[in-house]
């Protein structure tokens, strides 16, 4: 039977998304199209471009949010009614009637409504009073209709991801919704629920907070069938893949398929018989529904035609849904989960994914799953199938390299993963196991998200659940985790030692304001201690809690509670009787970076619930006044505090301790704003201080807007708004120059809206521009801001290299002056009469010494006493004094060698970052080279200052590469790594040593020995540099096997845990290009801070174990060695010669 494809998108400006318009009509072929919000008017429509895909096109255009238009492929729609009945002075463009392919199509774009209540919401409902009045003459119309847009309503709670972040939008109103059931009524079907009457589509998904990653959307485009069309309903669905496309709108096509002439009619049939969908689920989940009763069970149920109504497949290769789901059943294990053909393709990998591309990870293919099981946790019932604790453990985006269906029918997929955990190439390869079920193997591609297993494991270094705090604790170690402790005030006159006790806090009575205290602009980073956050680009708001109730307030005292209310039912949930918090409202753009622009746009269109509230100081709480408390025992108390909180939209602002011109120079890389520093141990006080400080990445600062010029060219509206600022002395108000650029068609729309009610006829800066530069200006009342970026400001007061970042309305324009850098802040020197407050993290940082004979220069550590082994008690101080007291030994082997770093932020138990290049973040002294042997920058370590460096920036591990700078292509060494099975005592380690290097003296290869600071011993073979990574890994390679065919019950030539059960695996893994081995003298993150330490053959059996020293200990036995165990390691001269190749069995 011949059927219609009808599509309704809101394709968010036809101009900007013209060539994702053009794929999607490719690739789907739909016969009629409605879109919505054009911002472009008439002549700008691209009719000719879409006449050239094949569609005749009416339109209705308005350039800024709305226009609407329709499209019929082959054909020209015929018009019936441009303008929705009832709203003839309606100047929105937002409705459109035509004829096309045998149907009456409307067109419709309803009002946003935002914010509610006020006036848009009221046009919203009038403009529905209107619809459902000219609905009725066409709902009762003889020939079939469709009403098809966005009608931005959300009818039920089974259409949005979640409304709690959507209670006060006009989408979600009681009103919208009574609005759109009053159309149902009249006898419209709602095509979509119809056919999945119980399933979670979305057509929407906000650009914020990563909504379309995590399939967090909203269905808001409808389309609504007549009675006489109803019966010819076939399929309905979203093509989704449209969402994931580069630049795609924050709409995907929703569409029906129709017969293309009606069926006929049942006996006895009303007009709205319909049939319904069948409750049959996927036809590949009946094994899925026959393990399960859904009556006991949580999960699921797999009898919702799940997802068939989402078309993510494309001709070409598109982001799919992809989860990994831990699970502890009998056995803990790892569900990896593929979306492919309308369920989730499924296998259980019992040890989980491994980054190391030499570890194959088995794979069992399981039964299809669900597309609701991607993001299903819970506890299945003690006796029902895969009985026990479920988390999703990681989830994203896939992308297959080729065919996705034809790949997994053949066993080989190759793909790409974007998830929070897991990123980069993955192969899943079918094994050839002549038994019925075979098993399938999950395995890392080589690309710079891989790791070595034995350096990185990532499902241990990462247990926890990625949408919620759930974790899962083996069932032997079963137990709750502790409840964080409550923060504990203290008034002066009681004040008592202890971490958690606030220092300086006062009982009083709860105050009515406070202002906030404001950073000084400053031109580089000033001496003591400080710490650093990021500058958020966005809105000042304090918080302030009585007995319950919230308030949001502006830096200068504006009630924003209406404009916030989801961040007031935030600051609610913390359950505090009085308090003052003090934060910044933000909106990331796709990017995740600030943007000052998303903010205003979201309070443009009433979607303020998708702003953040970043908090960073607590200057009052529970009738104590905390501004006298040391900065970071506030922010530790506000730390605690927001551990309460389950709404993500509140966030505590992390600080950091690293040197702040890396900070600074990160931050400006990322296009954020800059750095906000706040001096340790300072008061809270009300006004701008030195205690806070910020450090801009460009100058940025707010201007009054004093007039704007005529547009030119394309551009319409304004040309350029003109600028102005008061002069500090005189308190005068000067012109400063001009802002043409960072504008777009909505922003100017929406800014020349507010500057016309403001013109008058004289300039109101005393010295206004002349001649040229003022032909053509328009002066403005002096009461709007906008934010500015520029490079400078000239002698003359003007600003140069101008770049608009959006209007302010949160500060007063008679406020406003030039912001210059405050002179450089000294560092505070504490008074007798005020002796220094004693907390745990704000010893002043000591200069770092070093030996006499070393000079290194002024290095400093931040957070000196830092506990970062607990069962030591060694400190971030004591690592440091530790390599610069091995510093002799350790950096003849860093010398001039690649490096990568194992660094630690939160020590030893917390978690770990492996570093193999130098990334944003520079490290004092360390060198970098090329990218041309990685791709990226490597690093090398030096000198003493490099060395402290990488001990500031929390690094632990040194690890090393096997070739050195000046002849990288060829590496000097190579080492087998002895790994035993834990299990094995270490008498086992010896022997096995002994081995190894019986058979190394049988080749004639000279080695050298050193602990591994873990349980086994390092081999090191040193070469003449001659033959390249490949020759020598293969060879090293084939070393081991030789050695694993001569005593298979000792010895095993692959990696993996069941590999070497009872047995040792030689790791020849680090003999590759860019592969790194901890290095000789380097601390390793284990329990106790062990090192690696060179030994003689001799010690080999005097020692008790591969972990005997440490960083407290090894200059005992430094003191005692009369000779280096490796004195002659950079002495030998041997290489690889085709004998040895022959006896290990190469050609």
């Amino acid at each position: 039977m011949k059927t219609l494809k009808v599509a309704t998108f809101n394709v968010n400006g036809i101009n900007t998304r013209l060539s994702n318009l053009k794929q999607w009509l490719e690739r789907e072929q739909p016969d009629i199209v409605c879109l919505q919000e054009l911002k472009a008017q008439d002549k700008d429509f691209p009719a000719r471009e879409l006449e050239a895909a094949g569609y005749g096109s009416l339109h209705l255009g308005q350039a800024s949010w709305n226009g609407v238009a329709i499209l019929a492929r082959d054909s020209e729609p015929l018009l019936i009614q441009k303008g929705l009945p009832g709203e003839e002075k309606d100047i929105q463009s937002r409705y459109l009637e035509a004829a096309a392919h045998g149907l009456i199509v409307a067109c419709l774009y309803l009002p946003n409504g935002n914010p509610q209540p006020g006036p848009k919401f009221e046009y919203k409902l009038r403009w529905y009073e209107h619809l459902i009045e000219h609905a009725k003459t066409l709902q009762s119309s003889d020939h079939p209709v469709v009403l098809a847009g966005d009608f931005n309503v959300v009818p039920t709670d089974m259409d949005i991801y979640n409304s709690r972040s959507w209670l006060k939008n006009a989408l979600l109103q009681p009103e919208s919704r009574e609005c759109f059931e009053r159309l149902l009524g009249q006898g419209w079907l709602d095509s979509l629920r119809h056919l999945y009457p119980e399933e979670r589509v979305y057509t929407f998904w906000d650009y914020f907070r990563g909504h379309w990653q995590s399939n967090s959307g909203l269905r808001i485009d409808h389309l609504l069938l007549n009675p006489v069309l109803a019966p010819r309903l076939q399929e309905a669905g979203v093509d989704a893949w449209v969402r994931g496309e580069e630049h795609a709108s924050d709409h995907a096509p929703t569409w029906i398929r129709i017969a293309e002439s009606p069926k006929k009619p049942k006996k006895n049939a009303k007009k709205t018989d319909v049939a319904p969908l069948a409750s049959k689920s996927h036809p590949n989940l009946e094994e899925y529904n026959r393990k399960r009763d859904f009556e006991a069970t949580p999960e699921p149920s797999g009898a919702k035609k799940t997802k068939f109504a989402v078309n993510h497949k494309a001709k070409a290769p598109a982001a799919l849904q992809f989860c990994i789901q831990k699970h502890d059943a009998s056995r803990l294990h790892y569900d990896f989960r593929l979306e492919l053909d309308g369920t989730l393709k499924s296998w259980a990998v019992p040890k989980g994914p491994s980054l190391d591309p030499q570890v194959k990870r088995l794979a069992m293919h399981v039964e299809d799953h669900p597309i609701d099981y991607a993001t299903f946790e819970g506890s299945i019932p003690e006796g029902h199938y895969g009985a026990g604790d479920v988390i999703v453990w990681d989830r994203g985006v896939w992308k297959p390299l080729s065919d996705p269906a034809e790949a997994y029918s053949q066993g080989r997929l190759k793909f790409e993963l974007q998830g929070e955990k897991l990123s980069g190439l993955w192969n899943l390869v079918k094994g050839h196991s002549e038994g019925k079920q075979k098993p399938w193997f999950l395995i890392k591609h080589q690309d710079d998200f891989a790791r070595p297993e034995s350096e990185y494991d990532v499902v241990k270094e990462l247990p926890d659940s990625v949408l919620s705090e759930r974790t899962i604790i083996a069932k032997t170690h079963g137990g709750k985790a502790a409840a964080p402790k409550p923060v504990e005030t203290v008034p002066a006159a009681k004040k008592k030692t202890g971490n958690t006790q606030l220092t300086g806090a006062q009982a009083a009575e709860m105050p009515d304001s406070i202002k906030p205290e404001l950073a000084t602009l400053v031109e580089s980073a000033p001496g003591g201690d400080w710490r650093y956050e990021i500058k958020f680009d966005g809105y000042r708001i304090m918080a302030r809690i009585d007995a319950g109730k919230v308030q949001l307030f502006t830096r200068n005292g504006h009630d924003w509670t209406h404009k916030l209310p989801r961040q007031a039912e935030a600051i609610a949930g913390l359950a505090l009787e009085s308090a003052w918090l003090d934060g910044e409202m933000v909106v990331a753009n796709d990017e995740g970076v600030p943007d000052f622009q998303a903010l205003q746009n979201a309070f443009e269109v009433g979607r303020s619930g998708n702003i953040v509230y970043y908090l960073f100081d607590l200057p009052y709480l529970n009738g104590m006044d905390l501004r006298e408390v040391p900065l970071q025992q506030r922010r530790a108390a506000l730390s605690q505090l927001l551990e309460r909180s389950e709404d993500d939209i509140l966030r505590f602002s992390e600080d950091f301790g690293e040197e702040p011109d890396a900070l600074l120079n990160s931050a400006c890389q990322m296009k954020m704003e800059g750095l906000i520093g706040k001096r340790v141990g300072s008061s809270y006080t009300s006004r701008r201080s030195g205690d806070w400080i910020k450090l801009k990445c460009k100058r940025r600062q707010e201007f009054i807007v004093v007039g704007y010029s005529e547009p030119k060219g394309a551009r319409s509206k304004f040309g350029a708004l003109l600028l102005g600022l008061h002069d500090a002395d005189s308190g005068e108000l000067r012109y400063a120059g001009k802002v043409g650029t960072g504008f777009n068609e909505a922003t100017l729309n929406t800014i020349f809206d507010q500057l016309v009610p403001l013109e008058m006829k004289k300039a109101a800066v005393v010295n206004p521009p002349t001649g040229f530069e003022a032909k053509g200006v328009h002066w403005l009342k002096p009461v709007l801001l906008a934010e500015v970026a520029f490079a400078e400001i000239t002698k003359e007061g003007s600003v140069r290299h101008a770049v608009f970042h959006g209007m302010r309305n949160d500060k007063p324009a008679k406020a406003i002056t030039e912001e210059r850098p405050a002179p450089p802040i000294a560092e505070k020197k504490q008074t007798p009469s005020k002796p220094p407050v004693k907390t745990p993290l704000d010893n002043q940082a000591p200069e770092v010494k070093t030996a006499a004979s070393k000079t290194t220069g002024k290095i400093r550590l931040t957070h000196p006493e830092r506990v970062i082994d607990p069962v030591s008690g060694s400190s971030k101080r004591d690592l440091a004094d530790y390599y610069i007291g091995v510093s002799d030994w350790l950096l003849p082997e860093l010398a001039n060698r690649p490096v990568a770093l194992v660094r630690a932020p939160e020590g030893i138990a917390g978690e770990l970052f492996f570093q193999k290049n130098a990334d944003r973040l520079a490290i004092p002294g360390i060198e970098t080279m090329g990218k041309e042997y990685t791709g990226h920058p490597v690093m090398l370590i030096n000198n003493i200052e490099a060395l402290v460096g990488a001990v500031q920036m929390s690094t632990i591990e040194l690890h090393t590469w096997n070739a050195v700078s000046k002849d990288l292509e060829r590496p000097d060494r190579f080492i087998l790594d002895l790994d035993p099975d834990p299990v094995l005592p270490w008498k086992s380690m010896v022997e096995a040593t002994q081995l190894t290097l019986t058979v190394l003296d049988e080749l004639g290869l000279k080695s050298f020995l050193k602990t591994s600071g873990g349980k086994g011993i390092h081999l090191v073979v040193p070469l003449t540099p001659k033959d390249d990574w490949e020759a020598v890994k293969s060879f090293s390679h084939a070393i081991v096997k030789h050695i694993a065919k001569l005593l298979p019950d000792r010895f095993s030539a692959v990696s993996g845990p069941k590999n070497r059960v009872g047995r040792i695996f030689i790791d020849y893994l680090r003999n590759g290009l860019g592969a790194t081995t901890a290095c000789a003298y380097g601390v390793r993150t284990r329990e106790g801070l062990p090192v690696s330490v060179p030994i003689f053959r001799e010690e080999l059996l005097e020692i008790k174990g591969a972990n005997v020293w440490n960083i407290q200990n090894i200059h005992e036995r430094l003191g005692q060695l009369d000779k280096d165990p490796w004195a002659d390691l950079n002495k030998t001269r041997q290489t690889i010669t085709a004998e040895m190749r022959r006896r290990v069995g190469l050609k």
